[in-house]
């Protein structure tokens, strides 16, 4: 999608945007694309169940948000630990 692409002078948009000082009376870009309407997205009950019985979540079974989990650890990162905990 290509964006739409003018230079107009700013004070042609003091009617619709509150401008900051260093913009009045100056030479703007305005870049202008269409919204994206997001859809309502629903899931049917196997995409749910195909989900649930992913590994990855399947491994999070048991694993608590207030368990002191490093905030940058991932799904892959919380499989492996259990795993290689079960099967020590």
């Amino acid at each position: 999608m290509t964006p739409l692409r003018k230079i107009i002078d700013s004070n042609a948009l003091t009617n619709i945007f509150d401008l900051p000082p260093d913009f009045k009376n100056k030479k703007v870009e305005v870049i202008m694309f269409p919204l994206e309407e997001k859809k309502n997205l629903r899931l049917t009950m196997a995409q749910i169940e195909e989900w649930v019985n992913a590994l990855a979540i399947q491994s999070l079974v048991g694993a608590l948000k207030t368990t002191d989990l490093p905030a940058d650890i991932n799904i892959n990162d919380i499989r492996k630990d259990r795993i290689t905990e079960k099967y020590k």
